[in-house]
């Protein structure tokens, strides 16, 4: 599996056979980063706001996934778990949804704009996670102390910051230095490969680069 970091929350996901999947695209008028246009075979959107619900950005005819539920896609069970974008059950910002599912044999999980820690049904239907995306930049969603709580929560084998300041990013949010503090995450990289018989232990950090984050 190939991952790709296209800014803000937004990641595409490649199989080996071609799959491929695009994770909260954003509408780049309202964020700052490009967003390209890619015919992915299917679109997973965590909540209803403009900097994650391009659904034009996935191309002509995806598959879309949206809420909570369990949707099966192309051969592929996904599964959508409800939580909130703030630590008030949503009274502040809303809901979200908290996407889990399997690809090449690696366990993913994209918590959107998640804004408080997991409870305990939460973390149980989540399950075993190799892949964690994990928002860090606070101000909307859980901050460096939150993310790390989340860790400890999901014990996920590698995880993957996301939802932090950079010189793009068209709106203010914390940078993800406070949440590499004490960390060695490995070099940014624009293509991110996996495969499930590399994946061991818990705990690593990887960072991913993408063209123009710095506004260049």
């Amino acid at each position: 599996m190939i991952v790709k970091w296209l800014g803000h929350s937004c990641f595409l996901l490649k199989s080996e056979n071609g799959l491929t999947l695009l994770l909260d695209p954003f509408h780049e008028n309202d964020v700052g980063y490009a967003m390209p246009i890619i015919e992915s075979d299917i679109v997973i959107i965590s909540h209803d706001h403009m900097d994650h619900n391009n659904i034009d950005a996935a191309g002509s005819n995806p598959d879309v996934i949206f809420d909570p539920g369990y949707y099966i896609s192309m051969g592929m069970d996904i599964t959508g778990i409800k939580s909130y974008h703030d630590a008030k059950r949503g009274k502040l910002r809303g809901e979200n949804t908290i996407f889990c599912f399997e690809l090449e044999g690696i366990r993913v999980c994209h918590l959107g704009d998640l804004g408080h820690t997991l409870t305990p049904s939460q973390v149980k239907a989540i399950g075993p996670v190799d892949l964690l995306f994990l928002p860090v930049g606070g101000r909307y969603t859980i901050d460096a102390v939150g993310a790390n709580k989340v860790m400890k929560q999901l014990h996920p084998v590698v995880t993957i910051p996301m939802h932090y300041r950079t010189g793009a990013l068209g709106f203010e949010l914390e940078p993800v230095d406070d949440f590499l503090k004490g960390r060695e995450p490995v070099k940014p990289q624009e293509n991110l490969q996996l495969a499930k018989e590399d994946l061991s232990g818990e705990g690593k950090v990887v960072l991913l680069s993408c063209p123009g984050a710095e506004g260049s």
